[in-house]
């Protein structure tokens, strides 16, 4: 299996209580769509302890943070998620964050998925397509090794066209992309293997691109589907369960909070007239769910 200098298979996450962790570090779903069934993986945990402002709303900064505290959630947290979608070209839509436990800090620590791949049989030569939801490092994390080379051998990688005019420009480096991703992406970029995206595309077959501004310029939601079944990855579109309902509630790292909040309502109504499920990269447990009379119902 393809693998990144430095800490391996969750090694970085081994000084960190929250490694064993179900509801992040090791969560894992396997969601039936139709007749096929896509893999949902953590790569590791997001704490949200150090930034209770990080999701509400403007008048409720610490919403999200104030209502897992509520519920008994002493550390407040979330999965790194990943989703496999297989077929004939196998396909992996968002990267994780990496054997990375930024700078020692905590906040987010990556390292899992190679091992949970490794649980279905899989390793990242077998992933045919990379589908990034947006360029934010917690979901380009396995891209490359630490020099820059890119870890997935043969596979293409698919993103928004302004997300890649605006993390990869030459004075785009402290918009969040680590410099060893930019290094690599560029790498794959000459060899044709990056495909930039204006507006809805089928990737592979079940799997569809939807634009979706607003947390980035260029940002994907996903829609997997299948006989007739489907459900929407929200890549960062959506945090948690909350902002469905509650559209006001917003991520600090929106780059333009009202076309954000344009695209939760816009696939708000998507899933009331239209049906399926819903997960997002950071819902706790990574756990699916319906929106039905206007509330969230986890599957």
């Amino acid at each position: 299996m393809a693998q990144c200098g430095g800490d391996q298979d969750g090694q970085a996450l081994s000084r960190y209580a929250l490694r064993a962790d179900p509801v992040s570090t090791l969560a894992a779903e396997e969601l039936r769509i139709g007749d096929r069934t896509m893999l949902a993986l953590s790569d590791g945990f997001f704490a949200l302890n150090s930034v209770p402002h990080f999701l509400g709303s403007p008048d409720d900064p610490h919403g999200f943070y104030e209502q897992m505290r509520a519920a008994g959630h002493d550390t407040v947290r979330m999965p790194i998620g990943a989703f496999v979608w297989p077929g004939e070209r196998n396909a992996l839509i968002d990267a994780g964050f990496g054997p990375n436990d930024h700078g020692g800090r905590g906040i987010m620590v990556g390292g899992m998925l190679p091992g949970q791949l490794s649980r279905y049989g899989l390793s990242f030569d077998d992933i045919h397509v990379i589908a990034l939801s947006h360029l934010h490092p917690d979901h380009t994390g396995w891209l490359a090794d630490a020099e820059g080379r890119p870890l997935f051998h043969s596979a293409q990688v698919v993103v928004g066209r302004a997300d890649w005019d605006y993390f990869m420009a030459p004075d785009g480096a402290g918009l969040g992309l680590e410099e060893h991703v930019r290094h690599a992406l560029a790498a794959m970029a000459e060899q044709d293997r990056v495909t930039l995206l204006d507006g809805d595309d089928e990737i592979v077959s079940g799997l569809t691109r939807l634009a979706a501004p607003g947390h980035t310029p260029g940002h994907s939601i996903y829609a997997v589907h299948d006989a007739g079944e489907r459900a929407l990855l929200f890549g960062d579109a959506l945090y948690c369960p909350q902002q469905l309902t509650q559209v006001d509630w917003e991520a600090s790292s929106d780059v333009d909070p009202v076309a954000a909040r344009r695209t939760r309502e816009a696939f708000l109504r998507d899933l009331e007239g239209n049906g399926g499920l819903g997960v997002g990269c950071h819902f706790p447990g990574l756990k699916a769910g319906r929106v039905l009379s206007g509330a969230w119902q986890e599957r």
